[in-house]
């Protein structure tokens, strides 16, 4: 089966032509600032971000709106990433936000139980017993792990990861097959997301 991104393999520099990507997350640290740490040459696919759209239902309500707005404008997303965590928002507002995603086909909803730093610590260890993000933030920190404080606005978690992406990948794997709900704590589908930019990168490196 044909990937999302998979298009002509000529570079394009057209922007009506060029396969563009939407992602909204929550804020405009942590998540955002590890999404577009990814070396996607504008001219291959552009990646566009929104950040600070709310939390859950606001999450997945804005990338359908920045969607519907792109299509009327005649140059329309490849697809939609809706990101964000489970936190303490409220029940109800959680599961609405995947009822509202699952009823476009070009839009997904990523999501962390209990905070996008769960795939962080995935980079690390494997964990598929409940854990809280304070828990989480003093787990990566550790010497042998992160080796300093976890800020939510450290901008190089990206690179101080990278190296252990497969890792992250195959826990996250393994995770998804014990804790299949969005309502398990710890769950996430980050990885997915993940995966989808490391193949645009790399197919963008040998256009």
């Amino acid at each position: 089966m044909a990937k999302r991104w998979e298009a002509r393999s000529e570079r394009r520099t057209n922007s009506r032509s060029r396969r563009r990507y939407l992602i909204v997350c929550e804020d405009s640290k942590s998540s955002l600032d590890y999404l577009t740490a990814f070396e996607i040459p504008a001219d291959f696919a552009e990646i566009v971000t929104e950040g600070g759209a709310g939390n859950t239902v606001s999450v997945v309500e804005k990338g359908i709106k920045k969607k519907e707005e792109a299509e009327r404008a005649g140059n329309p997303y490849a697809h939609v990433w809706c990101v964000f965590d489970r936190d303490e928002h409220p029940l109800e507002r959680y599961r609405r936000a995947f009822e509202l995603g699952q009823k476009h086909n070009d839009l997904s909803v990523v999501w962390a139980n209990e905070s996008f730093e769960l795939w962080y610590l995935l980079h690390f260890c494997y964990r598929d017993t409940a854990i809280g993000r304070a828990e989480i933030n003093r787990e990566i920190s550790k010497p042998d792990r992160l080796n300093r404080k976890y800020e939510k606005f450290d901008k190089a978690m990206f690179e101080s990861l990278k190296d252990r992406t497969q890792t992250a990948m195959r826990n996250a794997e393994r995770l998804s097959t014990f804790n299949r709900s969005p309502l398990d704590n710890p769950s996430t589908n980050v990885h997915t997301l993940v995966r989808e930019l490391a193949q645009l990168q790399a197919a963008a490196k040998e256009s």
